[in-house]
């Protein structure tokens, strides 16, 4: 499944090119004494207030049965901890350094509700059983949704400073990038009242199940802005594009006193091309081998958050919506350690 790249690439990809042709025109110009001299190893920690985007996790439609207004239940993700781990090496001489960066979310979400409208749960979204037993129409219904969210990424980079003048450096970032998104969704629901089951089950449970594995090249800039000897700002702007395979798996139970219907769907797809685009912007404190930095940053992620068993809401009315891009903005802090220098 290829997809077109997002408009907002076509953005950022220019902005990466300007700044590459300032590093460019900045390459003749000397490095610094003190930036020659470091060389030796460091290890970096970085701890994350992380907030999703864009998930979009809808797991039912209700809708009132004496108006038929319909409203779209969606289980909104709240903020979660995150971290990075890196360890790498600079070579000195102002031959830049080799690093190498782990980044992991891990967010569970849960809700249970009860509704006095009729439920229509869009996790399944398609099946044989879809018409005559997807929905509760006799109010009221207890609803359980839970969500389980994991993203991970495993940098490989080389990073190569340019001075172009007494406060400003530009980095250059080339690198390997491998990613891993997995997303698991479920629906249980369950009435209040005694019903006839050759009708409408007593008991519907639903879940469905997305991973995706990646694996690319990645490109990006970084800039430092020295203000004092202790204190500067840095940025920096990053793209990944991807090479991922992708697979989904969806199931439903539905339970009655005289009727039980299990279905099951899946779905994959190899040739699925994504982006990742991270930025960050940071204060950052030097004090001899140690750095302390606070920032805010984040990434968006493209083309690899994809159900390849979604977007059926043309077809059958109330199923879940197709979704293409998710995103992780983050409030961070960190400290770099300096194992050694000359």
């Amino acid at each position: 499944m290829n997809r077109p790249a997002r408009p907002a690439a076509r953005v950022l990809l220019p902005a990466l090119c300007g700044m590459a042709a300032l590093a460019i025109l900045s390459i003749a110009t000397p490095a610094r004494a003190a930036d020659a001299d470091v060389q030796g190893w460091f290890a970096a920690l970085d701890l994350a207030s992380t907030q999703p985007n864009s998930l979009d996790e809808q797991y039912a439609v209700t809708i009132d049965p004496d108006t038929g207004f319909a409203e779209r239940q969606n289980l909104e993700n709240e903020t979660h901890f995150s971290w990075r781990g890196s360890v790498g090496y600079t070579f000195g001489r102002g031959l830049g350094s080799l690093q190498v960066s782990y980044w992991t979310f891990d967010n569970d979400q849960s809700l249970t509700k009860t509704f006095g409208d009729a439920v229509y749960p869009s996790l399944f979204g398609f099946g044989p059983s879809l018409m005559t037993y997807i929905y509760f129409n006799d109010p009221p219904t207890d609803v359980t949704a839970t969500s389980s969210v994991k993203a991970r990424t495993i940098d490989v980079d080389y990073v190569r400073p340019l001075v172009v003048g007494d406060v400003l450096t530009v980095n250059w970032i080339t690198g390997l990038r491998s990613a891993t998104f997995e997303e698991d969704r479920g629906f249980e629901a369950i009435h209040n009242t005694d019903i006839n089951a050759t009708v409408c089950p007593c008991l519907i449970v639903q879940n469905r199940h997305i991973k995706t594995t990646a694996a690319g090249i990645r490109f990006g800039v970084g800039t430092v802005f020295g203000f004092s000897k202790h204190f500067s700002l840095e940025g920096s702007l990053a793209v990944s594009f991807l090479q991922a395979k992708v697979d989904a798996l969806a199931a439903q139970e539905l339970v009655g006193s005289s009727v039980t219907v299990t279905d099951s769907l899946e779905g994959s797809s190899s040739r699925v091309r994504g982006e990742i685009r991270d930025y960050d912007a940071r204060a950052v404190w030097t004090y001899g081998r140690l750095k302390y930095y606070l920032g805010y940053g984040g990434s968006t992620w493209d083309g690899l958050v994809a159900d390849p068993i979604s977007g059926f809401e043309d077809v059958i009315p109330f199923a879940q919506r197709s979704r293409d891009s998710v995103a992780f903005n983050s409030v961070h802090a960190g400290i770099v350690f300096r194992f050694g220098s000359r």
